[in-house]
């Protein structure tokens, strides 16, 4: 049969008791907090992401308008390697008309991978005056031509005598088009 707890045994048993107790509402405790540190950061990130969508929807006509442009006037191919030559053409023929020496040409592969657009890229090495090459490069990206500048390297020419200071430029140029489906 059990005997009573002397008043030593009892006061040891309440301490276990409360410790055990203790202990769960710290489980419990840091389980709650853990649980509110990751629903405060997912409202956070809601709250960022609300405040985004809600400058994209303030934004819209302004997008909205350039798509529109951009359906309007992006030019279309039947071909994309003729649009390539003919973008080495241009260039080539522009970059005369400043007394400019293309050299090296190259037609990298096509960029078929996007569905907003098609695009034709073409490399070349040119030679020239400064300050007319740098003119040249000027005028050259254009949103209407639908062109632009992919990569650019210039550096002085070195081994030139010319009087007026030299370049060479490398420079890889892309023009876009309409893809096949539309926009």
């Amino acid at each position: 049969m059990a005997t009573k707890l002397t008043s030593r045994e009892k006061n040891l048993l309440l301490l276990c008791v409360g410790v055990l107790v203790l202990m769960a509402g710290m489980i419990v405790a840091k389980q709650f907090l853990d649980r509110r540190k990751v629903a405060l950061e997912k409202i956070a990130s809601l709250q960022r992401q609300k405040m985004e969508n809600d400058g994209w929807v303030k934004e819209s006509p302004f997008w909205n308008k350039r798509r529109n442009w951009l359906i309007e006037m992006m030019p279309t191919t039947e071909s994309l390697g003729r649009a390539q030559g003919q973008l080495l053409q241009d260039l080539e023929d522009s970059a005369l008309e400043w007394g400019i020496t293309a050299e090296q040409p190259t037609l990298p592969p096509l960029n078929t991978q996007n569905p907003n657009y098609r695009e034709v890229t073409i490399s070349v090495r040119l030679r020239g005056d400064q300050t007319k090459v740098l003119d040249w490069l000027a005028g050259l990206q254009s949103p209407e031509k639908f062109q632009a500048v992919r990569e650019l390297q210039v550096e002085i020419d070195t081994r030139s005598r010319e009087k007026t200071p030299q370049v060479i430029c490398n420079l890889t140029l892309a023009r876009w088009f309409k893809p096949d489906a539309g926009i």
